[in-house]
């Protein structure tokens, strides 16, 4: 609220500013209210996620878990497949949310995310009944939600990043033609929105390391990352390990994004051995993984059952972007009347913009979107 304010004051006390201008300051402060909760949560710079998946029949380990990550306060967790053993049945998976909610109602499903595994891939008419992860990503306060198939393949954006979740049930080469495709244009909107990390999650490993060694991701979908610096890191479950790649081309020959791959899928199922030469961290025990955001750094944790220390921590700091130097600047006359109402924004005078927003129209309220989503003043002289 006090860069708000500050805004408000700017247009409001600016020198030589005109009585008449403040009912269209009364629009901008509608505007702002309107925009305020959706605004809050895209500049929530600071935040903290869990990553796990494959429990299938062993929910004594998930309860213990869940309590053991509640503990940590996340804002979200993602789930990457396998909840059940034997296909996707109402019963199963009323067994697996009690175990995820720690066998006492912790709340920990309301903030999960989660997609199928080739166990639980059956009865796909049934896994989106019982989800609505539009209604989480509300709850959680995440937005820009978007989906491909309904609470099969979604999107949203948390603080600073992108999250992508896509029903890939089983192997990495399950992944469809269109879901690539969408991947590749959901990250260029994100992109679009001046966003730092993107955080992508699905069953079977990008690049598999331990019992399903070693399908080839689809040529299509490197180029697709490949495209995308916003990309941070991918996780995954489908081999019953904790292990941490750095992925380059020395792992797959095509890769000229390099990225962070975790295989996080312990959560009762494992564990199982990762292949030696595959990995660079591998934890054998059951557990979960924390996901600490902030800026340009994400810092990953290990945790085993039962610790309250992670067992290896591991810190990534992407690169700032370089600035662009700022545009010269053109004069936009803005005169006339806004929506009906008899009265200039200046009379004859000018607003300042850069030359890159020459579309703005004469309509005061696109003038001041244009500076609320830029977090931009200028000078009216």
């Amino acid at each position: 609220m006090k860069r708000i304010e500050s805004i408000i004051t700017y247009l409001t006390v600016k020198p030589g500013a005109r009585r008449s201008h403040l009912p269209l300051v009364g629009s901008v402060v509608l505007f702002l209210l309107l925009c305020m909760i959706p605004c809050q949560a895209a500049a929530q710079a600071s935040f903290r996620f869990i990553s796990w998946a494959d429990t299938k029949d062993n929910t004594s380990v998930l309860t213990s878990l869940s309590n053991q990550a509640m503990s940590l306060s996340p804002a979200f967790t993602i789930y990457s497949g396998d909840l059940c053993n034997s296909g996707f049945t109402q019963s199963c998976m009323d067994v697996w949310k009690n175990a995820l909610n720690g066998g006492a109602n912790n709340g920990m499903f309301d903030k999960t995310f989660s997609v199928r595994g080739n166990h639980d891939g059956s009865n796909t008419a049934g896994w989106q009944a019982y989800y609505n992860f539009s209604a989480t990503a509300a709850a959680v306060g995440a937005i820009h939600y978007a989906e491909l198939a309904e609470s099969l393949t979604y999107s949203f954006d948390f603080g600073n990043a992108h999250l992508i979740a896509v029903d890939v049930p089983g192997d990495v080469t399950a992944m469809t033609a269109s879901q690539i495709s969408w991947i590749d244009s959901d990250l260029t909107a994100a992109e679009s929105r001046g966003l730092t990390h993107a955080f992508l999650f699905w069953h079977g490993p990008i690049y598999a390391l331990a019992e399903h060694c070693c399908p080839t991701a689809p040529a299509t979908l490197i180029t697709a990352l490949n495209k995308h610096s916003i990309v941070s890191a991918t996780f995954h479950g489908h081999e019953h390990v904790y292990a941490y790649t750095h992925i380059d081309s020395s792992r797959i020959p095509a890769v000229t994004h390099e990225f962070e791959e975790f295989v996080t899928g312990d959560a009762g199922a494992g564990p199982d051995t990762a292949q030696s030469g595959r990995y660079d961290y591998w934890m054998n025990s059951h557990g979960f993984a924390t996901v600490d955001v902030s800026g340009n750094t994400f810092t990953v944790n290990f945790y085993k059952q039962g610790t309250t220390n992670p067992q290896k921590t591991f810190t990534f700091t992407k690169a700032s972007p370089q600035e662009a130097p700022p545009p010269a600047p053109a004069r936009l006359r803005l005169n006339g009347p806004i929506r009906g109402t008899p009265y200039s924004i200046i009379d004859s005078g000018f607003f300042w913009v850069p030359a890159s927003h020459t579309e703005i129209s004469s309509r005061a309220n696109e003038y001041f979107s244009l500076i609320i989503q830029s977090r931009i003043m200028y000078d009216v002289p």
